[in-house]
């Protein structure tokens, strides 16, 4: 469940549920658990060939209900998934002396490792860090654009 697609956990995942009965919120909840188990702290939800905000509603729905320290963004047809980590500040820190800062907005901040096609979203208050790849400047461009014209908000605990 990366950003490119674990090809391991796509495998797991298939195996778990058959072509013609598969039930979306235990696909959902399966996806989750697998990412929670998995050692990174990132995560991405793609390839989805139904309704993407109906499946973002059952994501968020599941991660509240479980009161899972996890956040999830809806961007274009993925949904990426970030959990906090201990080290954050640490990470935070060193993508700061390796990126260039491009947007500070609201409660997020977005860095741009250019030398690896990285795109860091940091949604600062909830120490929240996805880092989105890109394959050129127009793709880039497309990202910053997208995000910062996000409205940001905290649910209520």
């Amino acid at each position: 469940m990366t950003a490119e697609g674990d090809s391991s956990l796509k495998k797991k995942v298939e195996g778990e549920f058959s072509e013609q009965t598969v039930d979306v919120s235990n696909l959902v909840r399966t996806l989750v658990k697998s990412f929670l188990r998995s050692d990174s702290n990132y995560g991405a939800i793609t390839d989805i060939k139904s309704d993407i905000g109906f499946i973002y509603d059952l994501v968020v729905k599941y991660i509240e209900g479980e009161k899972m320290d996890v956040y999830a963004l809806k961007l274009d047809d993925r949904i990426l998934l970030s959990r906090t980590s201990a080290d954050f500040d640490g990470v935070y820190e060193v993508l700061k002396t390796r990126s260039e800062l491009q947007i500070k907005k609201d409660m997020i901040e977005i860095w741009d490792d250019a030398a690896n096609r990285i795109l860091h979203l940091i949604v600062v208050p909830v120490k929240k860090h996805f880092p989105i790849e890109y394959s050129n400047a127009k793709e880039k461009a497309k990202i910053i654009e997208k995000i910062s014209s996000m409205t940001w908000t905290l649910s209520p605990p």
